[in-house]
């Protein structure tokens, strides 16, 4: 059954409708300074708050972003093991910006390339990186712009660094998500302090800008810029007792204020609302239904996909089951026959979830219907 649930199984969270807090222009919580910010519940991308979400601005080494994305799903699908070695093109040394200190014709294993890539944006080793993974930086630009249109973010790289793109703080919590789901990135995203060492004997340290990782708890990730014309510019996640938020924050005045910024916002996702999981996918949710003329005399319903919610807190919600009160054989496993639906006070629906029979039932024969008999004479 859970190949043919493969699709449906994803989650489904919905934030109450009418409730979804976007303030364009102008913000009820104190962001200190920020030029557009965003907050997004991470398991669904819901966005339940934002300042000037969808503007494109300079971001600084956020743009960036992406060619890491596209370096660590390529790690993650195999394209490049951690232990390979890459040398370092005279292209990948000479880029500007945060760096690992990278030499052109260095010969330095993956792992510590991408520890560099994703703890500073080290722009030397994300682009040393792509090359390695998809060949050429040309292969490498194909599968960032072939990424960008996935996710719905209109953005053109004319370069792996993109250089002069303008990203929105939408498009960089969008990103954010994609990275936190990747094995690769997460496995060196929540380092604050670390090093790696050069073929040479040099050790270059590695230092993350994000400050929320020492100081607010559940803080693994994600990113952060800066520019002289973008300002302080990041991408933070923090999970905590079950729930995930992130949020990006663009041209705060300094370090402190996007800290600042970013924390104000975590911390309201995790006051307002609550993620509630009622069903994951293939969980019975129904006992029993009759099934006329199956061999079996009844069936088990089970959930197409999981039922999440996100609702501001103190929010109720009520379930109402929509069930034949008897099926017909055959019964297939992949066709739903009836459906679960979760609804607020005043009867808005919040999700909807299919039923499936838990399996196939067939037609019963003159044979199995004599088999049944005999089995109730038998018991009595």
């Amino acid at each position: 059954m859970g190949k043919r649930l493969l699709a449906a199984a994803l989650a489904m969270l919905w934030l109450l409708p009418g409730k979804m807090a976007w303030a364009d222009g102008e913000a009820d919580l104190e962001l200190a300074g920020a030029k557009a910010a965003v907050l997004m519940e991470q398991g669904s991308g819901q966005v339940v708050y934002g300042v000037q979400g969808d503007e494109k601005l300079e971001v600084g080494g956020l743009s960036r972003l992406p060619a890491l994305l596209a370096v660590c799903e390529g790690i993650d699908e195999g394209l490049l093991g951690l232990d390979m070695t890459v040398t370092i093109s005279h292209a990948a040394a000479d880029i500007h910006g945060p760096t690992a200190f990278l030499s052109p014709g260095e010969v330095i294993d993956a792992g510590s390339l991408l520890k560099a890539g994703i703890m500073i944006t080290a722009g030397d080793a994300i682009y040393a990186l792509g090359e390695a993974v998809f060949g050429t930086e040309e292969a490498c630009l194909t599968r960032i712009q072939e990424r960008l249109l996935g996710l719905n973010i209109q953005a053109e790289y004319r370069d792996i660094m993109g250089t002069g793109v303008k990203l929105s703080a939408q498009d960089l919590a969008t990103l954010g998500r994609a990275l936190m789901a990747s094995p690769s990135f997460t496995s060196y995203s929540g380092l604050f302090l670390d090093a790696i060492t050069h073929p040479d004997g040099r050790e270059t340290q590695l230092a993350s800008s994000n400050r929320l990782i020492k100081s607010v708890p559940g803080c693994n990730g994600v990113a952060t810029g800066s520019s002289n014309t973008a300002g302080y510019c990041g991408v933070f996640s923090v999970k905590r007792s079950g729930a995930t938020w992130l949020c990006a924050i663009i041209g705060a005045p300094d370090s402190g204020a996007r800290s600042s910024a970013a924390t104000t916002l975590l911390e309201h996702g995790f006051a307002a609302y609550e993620v509630k999981t009622l069903a994951r996918a293939e969980s019975v949710l129904v006992d029993a239904v009759p099934v006329q003329g199956a061999k079996g005399n009844c069936v088990a319903l089970v959930a197409a996909s999981d039922a999440i919610l996100l609702l501001p807190k103190g929010v109720d919600f009520e379930t109402q089951y929509h069930l034949p009160e008897i099926l017909n054989a055959p019964v297939s496993s992949q066709e739903a026959v009836g459906r679960v639906t979760y609804v607020d006070g005043d009867g808005e629906v919040l999700c909807q979830v299919d039923l499936l029979p838990a399996e196939d039932l067939v037609q019963a024969q003159v044979l199995d219907y004599t088999a049944m008999l005999l089995q109730r004479w038998v018991h009595g």
